[in-house]
Formats: structure tokens, sequence, C-alpha cells
């Protein structure tokens, strides 16, 4: 009915019980102030957390396809490696239209980076896999968009978890 043999063995067995206890404090407390940041989180870091899983959703969404503006392919060897996601409209020119889905595409690094854009090239890459009808709504739509924090965290919830369906 004893847990330890012996003097020595009970003080290995108190020992490591009091590892245990001590893990598990510490790994309350990183819990604790995991959650007091995720509180303390500014607006900007939290658009930028939505951006960034926007970003990685429109690159997997389009991984298989070649780039909406010169037709390279996004997957193989290209300088600086893998794809961007383009917006049709800036963000920097366009900030309400970020999330839109139509707006984005996967553009290859030299094209959004080096090229600006390649904007000219973008739009009939974008005539071709949306219409024209779809185009027309992206250049004409001024609707404000104002997101609040609830709704930021929640769009990065809900690309992080379409990027992840995508990949599988």
């Amino acid at each position: 009915m004893q847990k330890a043999c012996s003097v020595e063995c009970a003080i290995k067995h108190a020992g490591k019980l009091a590892e245990k206890k001590k893990a598990k404090e510490a790994a309350q407390e990183r819990k604790q102030t995991r959650e007091k940041l995720k509180a303390m989180e500014t607006y900007p870091q939290l658009v930028k957390k939505a951006q960034t899983a926007f970003n990685a959703f429109i690159r997997a969404r389009d991984a298989e396809k070649p780039c909406i503006s010169c037709g390279a392919p996004l997957r193989g060897p290209q300088v600086g490696g893998g794809a961007d996601c383009g917006h049709f409209r800036s963000v920097g020119s366009a900030p309400h239209m970020r999330f839109v889905e139509d707006n984005a595409a996967g553009q290859c690094k030299r094209c959004n980076q080096y090229l600006s854009g390649n904007h000219v090239e973008y739009r009939k890459g974008l005539l071709e896999r949306i219409g024209m009808v779809r185009l027309e709504q992206i250049e004409s739509d001024q609707t404000s968009r104002k997101y609040t924090r609830e709704a930021l965290i929640e769009i990065a919830k809900h690309y992080r978890e379409e990027a992840r369906k995508l990949k599988k």
C-alpha cells in the first residue's frame, strides 16, 4: 500500500511530484500570459494577422494555377521561391477590398513585387478567370467596410481553417 519502498525512494517520488506540480503551474502561467497578450492586441496587429491568414488561403487556393499576370507556374523554381497573394485593387489604395476573394489571386513574386502587380496583365487574367460582370463589380466597389476586433479575429480564424483544408 506504500508508494515508496525506502526513504530514498520516497524522496525521489516527492521530487518527481514537485517537478510535475511546477511544470503544471508554469504551463498555466504561460496560458494566462498568452490570454493577456491576446486581449491586449492592437487593431493593426489583428488586421495583420487576418491579412496573413487571408493571403495564405489565396496562395493555397491558387497553388495549382499559373500566375494571374504572366502565366508562369506558381509552383516550381522561381526567383524568390513561392508565390504571393496579389490584389487587383491594392490594399494601399483600396483597403476596404483587402479581404475580398475576387480581388486577390496567386501571383508570382516577380509580377507582384518587381513589376508592382503587373496591373494590365493582371486585369486580363482576372477577366479570364472571373468574367466581365464580377470584374466590373470589383472595379466599382466603394462599399465601406469597417471591421471590428471580433470580426478580424473571425476572419483570421476562418481563413486559417480554409487554408488548412486546401493544403490537405
